[in-house]
């Protein structure tokens, strides 16, 4: 599966570099429609303490959760027929990091939402090609995606990625992302895939 998404990446960086920009595909047009409403918001986590001590537990690679909140923002990839959204705002130590993850049913589907994203990031939307190193935020953010999970980190300061590492090898994720996106505050985004469980940065030549 992995293969697969590596050609669809090379085939993406080709028709990102065309001169005549294709209209953004949105999945709504040839999805069925999910049965779930998005637009509900769930309920605030911070004043039930037994919730908050079950997420501390989760969280703990991170370090110490003070809080945790839904986070109510609509983010590109929540229109694509997601399986599951989790959404959060996290208080570690007083820093605030938005944490949202995404499954989808296949890679295919993630590949979709992952590039459409990238084609309008943030919002003054601007667009990226795969490997290419620029600055989509102001804030720092980490992208994750695999088969099935698309895994989004954002916060002020710079995101610890040996943390985050951590943590996901202890919630059942191997460290195996076909794609890995990380921009310091204020820097340009770096690349990187696993091969062979080994962290690389993404190259033209590679895909």
């Amino acid at each position: 599966m992995k293969y697969l998404l590596i050609l669809a990446l090379g085939l993406l960086t080709v028709a990102c570099t065309s001169e005549t920009k294709e209209d953004i595909k949105d999945l709504n047009d040839i999805l069925p429609d999910s049965e779930r409403d998005y637009d509900q918001k769930d309920s605030v986590l911070v004043d039930d303490a037994d919730t908050l001590g079950i997420y501390q537990a989760r969280f703990a690679e991170l370090g110490e959760l003070d809080s945790i909140n839904v986070c109510e923002e609509d983010l590109f990839p929540d229109r694509f027929g997601p399986e599951r959204i989790e959404k959060f705002r996290l208080n570690l130590a007083g820093e605030e990091v938005v944490f949202v993850k995404w499954r989808f049913q296949d890679s295919a589907r993630v590949t979709n939402a992952l590039f459409n994203w990238l084609d309008c990031f943030g919002e003054n939307c601007k667009s990226i090609r795969v490997s290419e190193e620029r600055n989509l935020l102001k804030n720092a953010f980490h992208i994750f995606a695999n088969d099935t999970v698309l895994v989004y980190v954002e916060s002020k300061k710079r995101i610890d990625a040996k943390s985050w590492d951590k943590y996901f090898e202890e919630n059942g994720y191997e460290l195996d992302w076909d794609v890995l996106m990380e921009q310091a505050p204020r820097g340009r985004v770096q690349w990187f895939t696993y091969l062979d469980e080994e962290k690389i940065p993404v190259k033209n030549e590679l895909l």
